[in-house]
């Protein structure tokens, strides 16, 4: 049975500045630490990987055959080592250069228009194409370097983390609901109701409630359905029909005047889980992470304003 080696990839670092430097005080000088240091943990390589890696006398430091073969791979891990900090010192730098992002279409043009300003006001020297797309778009294959979306990605090849949720809730025009003569209380009530579906991605029309244990799934009548969620609030706000919209975008303005009302307030629906996806790659460009932050900020500032009402 073979050995399991096992060793600190640090350890190659310190190698690898060792042979550079054919110095174990300058190693250690670079390195910033005690020659001490230096020098246990070469004898702790040496030992993990059951090699002799250099030999030593008073006067130089040579390397074996084996340890010059492990010198170059190690000069790779410190050519990464190097590259990830170069990164990270660049991101406290201000972000410039073109960003081509993409944005769900349901989300809006005034929720993408608010975000796009701001990104480009906050930061001069940045350039923005922004884009509303209707399907899941795909980061590498359609030329983006962020996309935000309802779902991540299944690719080993991008970085995909949640950027923030939208709570959804039931929702019709003040105008609408005095038209019907009665209080909506249960959700069977709302079987003969005309519905405007959000119909993105897919979406089943089927809609689920939860009220605590308590759960109701039903298929409304569906009268017009839009892949954006201004055209249902603008059909809604009409009194066509009761719909869906996100808390968070969209209709904090609509909820503050009262031309909007909550259906329903104490069932709850399903929540949408919006995803920030980019090529594994671009996962540490500050550009990027600074364009995220500022689809988040406006987010919570309709968050917060819907709370303050």
């Amino acid at each position: 049975m073979s050995k399991n080696i096992n060793f600190n990839i640090n350890t190659l670092i310190i190698f690898a500045k060792l042979v550079e430097c054919r110095s174990l005080s300058r190693a250690a000088e670079i390195l910033g630490m005690p020659k001490s240091t230096v020098s246990r943990s070469i004898s702790k390589l040496e030992s993990d990987l059951g090699v002799k890696l250099l030999r030593k006398n008073t006067h130089q430091i040579t390397v074996t055959d084996l340890g010059e073969k492990i010198y170059s791979h190690s000069l790779k891990i410190l050519a990464e080592a190097n590259d990830v900090r170069s990164l990270i010192e660049g991101s406290h730098l201000e972000p410039q250069g073109e960003i081509r992002a993409a944005l769900p279409i349901f989300m809006g043009i005034d929720f993408a228009t608010r975000v796009g300003s701001t990104f480009l006001q906050r930061f001069p020297k940045a350039q923005l194409d922004l884009r509303l797309v209707d399907n899941m778009v795909h980061p590498i294959k359609d030329g983006y370097d962020v996309v935000f979306g309802i779902g991540p990605l299944q690719d080993s090849t991008l970085f995909a983390r949640k950027a923030f949720t939208l709570e959804c809730f039931l929702c019709a025009s003040s105008d609408f609901i005095a038209t019907l003569g009665s209080t909506i209380s249960v959700p069977s009530q709302l079987n003969q109701l005309p519905f405007i579906d959000f119909d993105f991605y897919g979406r089943s029309s089927k809609i689920s409630l939860k009220k605590g244990k308590k759960s109701y799934d039903f298929s409304p009548m569906v009268r017009a359905r839009a892949n954006n969620f201004h055209v249902s609030k603008d059909y809604i706000l009409r009194g066509l029909g009761f719909g869906i919209m996100p808390r968070e975008i969209i209709c904090s303005q609509e909820l503050k005047l009262g031309v909007l009302v909550p259906l329903l307030p104490e069932w709850e629906l399903e929540s949408l889980d919006v995803f920030m996806i980019c090529p594994f790659q671009l996962s540490l460009s500050n550009l990027i992470n600074e364009f995220s932050r500022t689809v988040l900020e406006i987010v919570t500032e309709n968050t917060k304003s819907i709370a303050g009402q």
